[in-house]
């Protein structure tokens, strides 16, 4: 009997945690370490703090969903590693420490925002890296939604949390003033010459301007000197006044992660594992997600995207169940199949073509390509719960659209 650890119930860890009770052995235990009592799809924290996610048909309680599909949820953070002894050091909620044995380690526990030391940043910044996060902004958020006079918000980064907050921050702004609410003036600040930097220039170009049809001011080659209680201050000496500000620029994973375990990390404190997912320094200690530096074969590393971090998982289940049965463990091999960006609440672009490179990708862009960012959603969740609970959340989730038209 192995007992196989897992650090981490985001996207990556959840999928993982659901897979392994199918793949490996069944004397074999699977134990999921993760604070949060509740699982939230990353991707869709912007939701949380715009006010639009729906918390009843969206999440998954680790506590019930374990019990279904054979992991044990045990609420805590991880605060070090001992190797020679296997020994897992966590913290529960309760500030008690405890130590969980393990026989194999699986560390997937995300990354953050990164905000490059920028003064200020830390202090008066929201940041959109966990559930709790995104519950605090939309505390904020709500308040300012509801004043009487004009109000504005300051978003850094237009990669895809940035543009996604701002777009939906703009939606629910757009049907408040409809029951006379004051308007939200919303700031997406980016250094880079266009928003989503790293998508095809075609797929910039449409971003774009669905946001400035949304009343967003993008500010492009915009660099950010200091964040105050009242606003950013640019390179160039620029105010740029807030109510609400937000940081969502930049990844890297925790720096409380880095040196724990001495384990290998890298200069943004991910694990540097093989292309088998096992790091380099311990070979019972496996990380995937956006937490590790994992090789390809072209000398390139797979990117920090929610569709390489669930693709690892699918593919960790399979190679581990195999490796504990005898069989030896698998290179995993990442093909980007493109991205989706969704612009609003029924407004999307993506780009899409086989192969690694984005340029060159068909870009495509409307409702057809909303509903199409949602099926990614509902695939997590199929992976998760099974089609036919998915089933079944879709149909609560029209009905719900019925007989509360007007919720935002």
């Amino acid at each position: 009997m192995s007992r196989i650890v897992i650090v981490g119930g985001g996207a990556a860890g959840l999928e993982l945690s659901t897979l392994l009770g199918k793949t490996v052995r069944k004397e074999d235990e699977i134990i999921l370490v993760e604070p949060e009592t509740h699982h939230f799809w990353k991707p869709r924290l912007h939701e949380i703090a715009a006010g639009t996610f729906d918390s009843d048909l969206d999440t998954v309680c680790y506590f019930t969903h374990g019990a279904r599909h054979g992991y044990q949820h045990y609420q805590a953070a991880m605060t070090d590693v001992d190797r020679e002894n296997k020994m897992l050091s966590v913290r529960r909620p309760d500030g008690t420490e405890a130590a969980i044995k393990y026989d194999y380690l699986i560390i997937a526990i995300g990354a953050v925002s990164n905000d490059f030391n920028t003064t200020g940043a830390k202090d008066h910044c929201l940041f959109l890296d966990s559930a709790s996060q995104a519950r605090q902004a939309w505390h904020q958020v709500s308040q300012i939604l509801r004043a009487s006079e004009d109000r504005s918000v300051n978003i850094v980064g237009a990669g895809a949390t940035g543009v996604e907050l701002a777009a939906e921050l703009a939606r629910v702004s757009q049907k408040l003033q409809r029951y006379n609410g004051a308007p939200l003036h919303i700031n997406l600040i980016e250094a880079a010459n266009r928003v989503l930097p790293n998508s095809p220039e075609k797929m910039s170009e449409k971003v774009l301007k669905e946001l400035e049809r949304n009343n967003v001011n993008v500010l492009l080659d915009t660099r950010i000197r200091e964040v105050t209680d009242k606003g950013m201050l640019t390179v160039d000496n620029r105010e740029l006044d807030a109510d609400v500000q937000f940081w969502a620029a930049g990844v890297k994973a925790p720096d409380w992660l880095n040196g724990i375990g001495g384990l290998s990390y890298n200069r943004m404190n991910q694990i540097q594992v093989n292309a088998n997912l096992t790091t380099t320094i311990d070979d019972s200690i496996f990380a995937l997600g956006d937490c590790a530096s994992i090789p390809q074969a072209d000398g390139s590393f797979v990117p920090p995207k929610a569709q390489a971090a669930n693709r690892a998982a699918v593919h960790l289940a399979k190679s581990l169940g195999g490796m504990l049965r005898g069989k030896p463990l698998t290179d995993f091999e990442f093909k980007d199949s493109g991205m989706v960006v969704a612009v609003g609440h029924h407004f999307a672009v993506g780009s899409f073509a086989p192969g690694s490179k984005m340029e060159g990708k068909m870009v495509l862009q409307g409702r057809l390509i909303r509903r199409l960012y949602d099926t990614i959603f509902r695939l997590h969740q199929r992976t998760v719960t099974g089609m036919f609970t998915v089933s079944r959340l879709m149909i609560a989730k029209r009905l719900k659209a019925v007989f509360k038209p007007n919720g935002i």
